[in-house]
């Protein structure tokens, strides 16, 4: 009884030292396995995700801190982490699905503005919409083209100002429903 009580207590000691290890972030490793998913775009500079089946993706978003302070609360963007591996850390927890969504508009400075061709409200948190393959840039997408990619719910690691397309955002521990958001819900 006590061998099986001990083999209990240490499995869920190390699912629980996985789990904190996972939340805190998985330290940059540019891509390598198992994290090796790549968009094929631009975000790949600051994500690192695998694909846990065909249409379900699990990750992290990365962030550097620029230096600066909010009332004592660090200011962070995105970076290439590729060549700045050392400054780079999780930000963000990322769940996705495979979605197709049609680009709305393209304001200056701001997240492209996606509809999906489906109904988001059976997913909950799911704000931010990125696409597969080229363009490499959010500047050559084209007004009113479907693309292919997934959905994204962001899970906030830890507490920070992301800025972002020229606004800033608080981003606390929990569902990020704001620093990357850029669905709308009428494709018209």
């Amino acid at each position: 009884m006590k061998k099986g009580f001990l083999t209990i207590t240490l499995a869920l000691m190390l699912l629980l030292a996985n789990t904190t290890a996972y939340a805190a972030g998985l330290p940059w490793q540019g891509h390598a396995s198992p994290f090796d998913f790549l968009f094929g775009n631009h975000i790949d500079h600051h994500q690192q995700s695998k694909l846990i089946s065909a249409n379900r993706l699990t990750g992290f978003l990365y962030i550097h801190n620029t230096g600066e302070f909010i009332d004592g609360i660090p200011v962070a963007e995105h970076a290439d982490c590729d060549m700045q591996p050392s400054d780079c850390r999780a930000g963000w927890m990322l769940s996705g699905v495979r979605a197709t969504a049609t680009l709305v508009s393209q304001p200056t400075m701001d997240e492209p503005q996606w509809c999906l061709n489906g109904d988001i409200s059976v997913l909950p948190g799911f704000t931010h919409f990125h696409w597969l393959g080229s363009p490499d840039m959010d500047l050559d997408l084209v007004v009113g083209q479907s693309y292919s990619g997934f959905l994204l719910k962001l899970t906030g690691i830890d507490t920070f100002y992301f800025r972002h397309h020229g606004t800033l955002t608080l981003v606390t521990p929990g569902i990020d429903l704001e620093s990357h958001a850029n669905l709308v819900g009428s494709c018209t």
